[in-house]
């Protein structure tokens, strides 16, 4: 299989999480001015969560199967680097998560305690 349809076949794998991501970059934009801290939040995760998807679709369906093939790194140099992907791609997992929690945690603003009856 060539290089290009390793690729594709990357971009398909992770066309529902990338569609998610371009919605999101959208519904930043569209609530920019009415709340722009949660707005760029949105966004920065978003844009994140989208760069991260296209390094690891390169990764796992370009440079490891053309690294594999290769035959210039040992089993163990390619369980390593594979391991350091896996551990950096879940750190920023990590961290656009808690840039969409704190999104949402920035967008409720002030909440007034409920009036109570009779007072």
């Amino acid at each position: 299989m060539d290089a290009s349809m390793q690729i594709l076949y990357g971009l398909l794998a992770n066309a529902p999480q990338m569609t998610a991501a371009i919605i999101g970059v959208v519904v930043a934009g569209v609530f920019w001015r009415k709340m722009p801290g949660s707005a760029l939040l949105l966004m920065l995760a978003c844009i994140i969560e989208m760069m991260l998807l296209l390094a690891s679709g390169w990764y796992h369906f370009a440079y490891f199967p053309a690294a594999v093939q290769a035959h210039e790194q040992t089993t163990m140099e390619l369980a390593r680097r594979a391991a350091v992907f896996g551990i950096a791609t879940s750190v920023l997992q990590g961290i656009v998560f808690g840039l969409l929690v704190w999104a949402v945690a920035a967008g409720r603003g002030r909440q007034l305690p409920p009036a109570i009856p009779g007072r």
